[in-house]
């Protein structure tokens, strides 16, 4: 099986930045796979990126290579990651975008990329994603040992987030992504629900969780378990964003959750 790189990036393809990004790499490893998970995050969306990241990386080969460019504070000062969890290996920015992979993998590996071997030698400050993560990411596919990256570390930022609350029989908790349909997601978790649950969102109710678009009639809402495993709202045929008029970290009542 060859080796694969994936990348999620907040870059246009209208720019060049990709391109430049599938160069270097290929200039390095011309028998890579390079996959793009997603290069239309909004700019500077780390938690975005982040989230998109933690739906797609466990469906790929171990050994794959995750690569994210999103770095809204790219410079010198801030530090390059190479993390290994033992099934695959994360290059990017040291700004809290790795965060699900270091919380659900706590014995990670973290190696700040130092070493300037792997920096394309007339790159810049603004380009990371060219000049040094692309490098970097191409190299491990050809069996590089991490520790040549640089040195190990154990602070890599992270960004925490929010949890749901319960109150008694009820949960408070918030819209943390709205994806490119218009459903929103929330940080709720299957596992403290039941499907007799009543939802409230912007004071408008939703009786019961339901289990597809097709368990309600067009253009109503509905509540469900996401393939995430996190509490999602719709409408079905319709934009629960639009309908609702949320945004990010909107709270969500959830009335008769049980114990």
């Amino acid at each position: 099986m060859g080796k694969i790189i994936t990348l999620i990036t907040d870059f246009r393809t209208s720019d060049g930045y990709m391109g430049a990004v599938f160069g270097v790499i290929k200039s390095i490893n011309p028998e890579v796979d390079i996959i793009t998970i997603a290069s239309n995050i909004p700019p500077a969306d780390i938690r975005k990126a982040s989230r998109v990241l933690a739906s797609s990386y466990p469906f790929y080969p171990c050994e794959t290579v995750h690569m994210v460019v999103v770095d809204p504070t790219v410079g010198p000062e801030r530090r390059a990651l190479l993390i290994s969890d033992n099934r695959y290996f994360f290059v990017g920015p040291d700004n809290g975008v790795f965060s699900p992979v270091l919380e659900a993998y706590p014995d990670c590996k973290c190696y700040n990329i130092t070493s300037e071997k792997f920096r394309i030698s007339f790159g810049s400050e603004t380009f990371h994603g060219r000049d040094l993560l692309a490098p970097v990411a191409s190299y491990l596919t050809l069996g590089i040992p991490l520790d040549q990256f640089g040195p190990e570390i154990n602070d890599p930022i992270r960004i925490k987030c929010p949890e749901p609350e319960r109150i008694g029989n009820d949960i408070i908790g918030k819209v943390i992504d709205i994806d490119s349909f218009g459903n929103l997601v929330t940080n709720i978790p299957s596992e403290i629900i039941n499907k007799d649950v009543t939802v409230i969102v912007c004071g408008r109710t939703i009786k019961g969780l339901s289990r597809s678009y097709a368990d309600v009639p067009e253009k109503q809402p509905l509540a469900y378990i996401g393939s995430s495993g996190y509490l999602e709202i719709a409408i079905n045929k319709g934009n629960a964003a639009n309908y609702y008029g949320v945004l990010i970290f909107e709270e969500i009542k959830i009335i008769g959750a049980g114990e």
